[in-house]
């Protein structure tokens, strides 16, 4: 039996370049922009299609967004109509040393992504407050 979280990845393998990655409070407040974000799709072992994602971010940054709650949202752009919402992935990132410090950060997938309509996309953004 296929694993249906994974049905929902169209792409196939391959390294894909965020254009606009973003990690947000669920309710849409507040945010954080990722750079160099880095979305790879492959198959496991099983053949099944598997997606997990890298990128840095400023640690006190992600710290901040963390203060007020521990579930945060990830706005993927990769151009075009392919803007999707990842809900409350699974995040590692580096250990946190001094507020200037930049670290690595790993994403994987809790859940299906929802895709997101590209006519309001940027207005959507615009009301986000980037910290």
């Amino acid at each position: 039996m296929k694993d249906l979280l994974n049905e929902w990845i169209i792409f196939d393998e391959g390294r894909y370049l965020a254009e606009r990655a973003i990690l947000v409070k669920p309710d849409d407040t507040r945010a954080v922009m990722l750079v160099d974000t880095v979305v790879d799709i492959y198959n496991d072992r099983r053949g099944t299609r598997q997606l997990k994602g890298f990128a840095t971010i400023a640690n006190h940054l992600l710290v901040e967004l963390l203060d007020d709650t521990d579930e945060i949202d990830l706005i993927l752009d990769l151009t075009g109509p392919f803007k999707y919402r990842l809900p409350n992935p699974q995040i590692r990132s580096g250990k946190i040393f001094t507020p200037d410090v930049h670290s690595s950060l790993q994403f994987f997938p809790t859940q299906p992504w929802r895709q997101i309509a590209e006519d309001g996309f940027d207005a959507y953004l615009s009301r986000l407050q980037f910290l």
